[in-house]
């Protein structure tokens, strides 16, 4: 009897000792990233890593009070960014005209040109609070060209502030810039389809009001008729 029970015994000893080494490990694993600053994410059309302009985002980069847009993070060696003279620590306030406030409204606003058939785009550009105007040449082959999303950690990015590390950073948010990566096409397919809706919509609205201009002075042609025939008789 006493050798079945030592085993149960023994047992329950493990399990008590494992369970809250478990609980730490997913605890651990759950953990919020501990910098501060919203996530990032990967832009098709720029080859770099983008963040949204907050406080946070303001105060650790030491951006001018009021600026707005998306912070450029870090950029491919070799990638369109690079290519087209944007720089890690530049702030991409509009494209084409289009205010920018989040990542994914660069990648929106380039898809929707090259989808009309444009490949020069203009990217108004704050770079350490000057406005710096950037044209630049992006193609569909470019934009489809698939990242390497392990190899972002090694882009180039700003090292100015010495209180960042764009690897840490980076480290803590791989899951994120997977995932928002692996999501962004469907997301900016949505968008458009979202703002041609809008658009149509629109156009309808201007159709009814345009038709109901018409019968307005329809029904005032039709007055003047009748009053010119009044006044013969």
């Amino acid at each position: 009897m006493k050798t079945p029970y030592n085993a149960l015994r023994a047992l329950l000893i493990i399990a008590n000792i494992t369970s809250p080494l478990t609980g730490y490990s997913a605890a651990y694993a759950a953990a919020p990233p501990t910098h501060g600053l919203p996530s990032p994410q990967l832009s098709k059309a720029l080859d770099a890593l983008l963040l949204p302009v907050n406080k946070a985002v303001i105060k650790k980069f030491k951006l001018a009070k009021g600026e707005h847009g998306v912070l450029v993070l870090s950029v491919k060696k070799g990638g369109i960014a690079d290519k087209q003279g944007i720089k890690p620590g530049d702030v991409l306030s509009e494209v084409h005209g289009h205010k920018v406030h989040k990542p994914v409204d660069v990648d929106i606003a380039v898809s929707r040109d090259l989808k009309a058939g444009k490949s020069d785009i203009a990217f108004a550009v704050l770079r350490d609070g000057a406005p710096v105007a950037v044209a630049a040449v992006i193609t569909l082959e470019e934009y489809n060209e698939a990242i390497s999303v392990t190899e972002v950690s090694s882009w180039e990015s700003d090292t100015s502030e010495t209180s960042f590390s764009y690897s840490e950073y980076v480290s803590e948010e791989t899951q994120t810039i997977e995932s928002s990566y692996e999501s962004e096409e469907t997301t900016v397919e949505e968008a458009m389809t979202q703002e041609e809706s809008s658009s149509d919509e629109e156009t309808s609205d201007d159709s009814s009001e345009d038709e109901g201009d018409d019968d307005a002075g329809d029904d005032g042609d039709d007055g003047g008729d009748d009053s010119g025939g009044d006044s013969e008789e």
